[in-house]
């Protein structure tokens, strides 16, 4: 077995060297390029989003590198990523691709996620995959935690770099880290790097966060790279979503992170009282929060077409005028060019810094 899985964010990064650890054969696709993204549109329907596109583009590039087995993960609810492993299983074999495609039919079920790696694995000991599945998840959760930390310390830099130069160190000690013992370790002196790490105090910098779809959040290639342009401009990054506490608010991994669809619905309460799918929830509830802790604007990133952000988007215009809270709005597809993107991020942050100037 060739196993491939999508890229979204830094899971690769958890899961790649635990399973080639027990040897699993992993075959990565190219980060996401203009050739994933149109190898994807030509396939698509056209109704398809832009995380099905992209996924889509990075499965066809894995098998052209070989790749026989792929995995998808589905769901359930009203948002269309249930659906995309059946809809790309038939577009790839239609294609003439042969492969095995394996999914979780409840991604937030956990014997169904079990169940899972015990295919991709091989593994028969329930105990060695349960191990196996939270360890992951906790490699995943240390990796969120340092690019938090790297998010809150680039903007105060004395030396231009080095926070870069930290945050890359962490991120390579974290994936050689395959043991609960190495990983924890590789944490205490990430921490104390983070914490050693010259700062300026003459610098206030712009707070904004990022709110929106799952994939859009997370992914620079969904996003065209957002994080960059933000932090080239010195601005203080917060997201409303990371990948491990969209798990662990399921999988309750890692007892010292409190639940954060919680505290999102209890935030988006006053706007909305029911679940309309998605992250609309973790949108309205976190831009709410945000606004709460001071924070000088919001971004809302989601694909174009989708349903639950689109609800979030009118909902999240009472919420800018109940708070006075700046948002951007970005709807990306394959069409959305990085120039356009990068220029109305500049305009929204000279908007902000004139704000904080009075």
């Amino acid at each position: 077995m060739k196993l491939t899985v999508p890229y979204l964010g830094l899971l690769h990064k958890a899961y790649k060297p635990v399973l080639e650890k027990i040897g699993v054969q992993m075959v990565l696709p190219p980060p996401p390029t203009k050739r994933t993204l149109d190898l994807g549109t030509k396939y698509s329907p056209e109704f398809a989003c832009l995380p099905f596109k992209v996924t889509l583009g990075s499965m066809i590039e894995a098998l052209e590198l070989g790749a026989d087995t792929i995995f998808m993960p589905g769901g359930w609810g009203p948002c269309r990523f249930g659906y995309f492993d059946v809809i790309q299983e038939l577009i790839l074999k239609e294609l003439g691709y042969h492969f095995v495609m394996g999914s979780a039919n409840n991604p937030d079920v956990l014997y169904d996620m079990i169940k899972m790696m015990q295919s991709i694995s091989g593994l028969h000991s329930k105990t060695q995959l349960y191990r196996l599945f939270f360890f992951i998840l906790l490699r995943l959760s240390f990796l969120d935690w340092v690019s938090r930390r790297y998010f809150h310390s680039k903007p105060y830099e004395a030396n231009p770099g080095e926070s870069d130069r930290i945050y890359n160190t962490a991120i390579e000690m974290i994936e050689r880290s395959l043991s609960l013992k190495e990983l924890v370790g590789a944490a205490l002196k990430i921490s104390s790097s983070f914490r050693k790490m010259k700062r300026t105090k003459s610098f206030t910098p712009i707070r904004v966060g990022i709110v929106g779809e799952l994939f859009t959040v997370i992914e620079p290639s969904g996003n065209m790279e957002m994080d960059r342009i933000l932090l080239k401009r010195g601005v203080e990054i917060y997201k409303s979503i990371w990948l491990s506490d969209y798990l662990n608010d399921r999988f309750h991994f890692n007892p010292l992170r409190r639940n954060q669809h919680r505290i999102a619905e209890r935030y988006a309460r006053p706007f909305l009282r029911c679940h309309v799918g998605g992250e609309s929830t973790e949108s309205i509830g976190k831009s709410v929060l945000f606004a709460r802790k001071g924070l000088d604007g919001v971004i809302h990133v989601f694909p174009f077409t989708c349903m639950p952000e689109l609800v979030a988007q009118t909902i999240l215009t009472k919420v800018q005028k109940v708070f006075d809270l700046p948002i951007l709005t970005l709807i990306f597809d394959e069409h959305t060019a990085s120039g356009g993107v990068e220029m109305r991020i500049e305009a929204f942050l000279d908007l902000l810094e004139r704000r904080k100037k009075g």
